[in-house]
């Protein structure tokens, strides 16, 4: 199977989940973000990095109580 068959996929899989309507609503948004960026990417092109950093400091924070790097604010 093909990376763009898995990455087809898994949009369907998502959206699957996604239906129930057990799913917080962060939850339901956060995957309709995910859905969002993998069908923005043309096959073949890398996932981008946008934000990695914001969200381990954030998990930090809500694991450790603490962060061990500040969050950039780029824009």
């Amino acid at each position: 199977m093909l990376a763009e068959d898995h990455r087809t996929r898994l949009i369907g899989e998502i959206a699957k989940v996604l239906r129930d309507e057990c799913v917080p609503a962060e939850t339901r948004a956060a995957g309709l973000v995910l859905i969002g960026w993998l069908a923005r990417r043309m096959p073949g092109e890398d996932p981008h990095a946008l934000g990695v950093e914001e969200m381990r400091a954030a998990c930090a924070i809500r694991t450790n109580g603490q962060s061990h790097a500040e969050p950039s604010r780029r824009r």
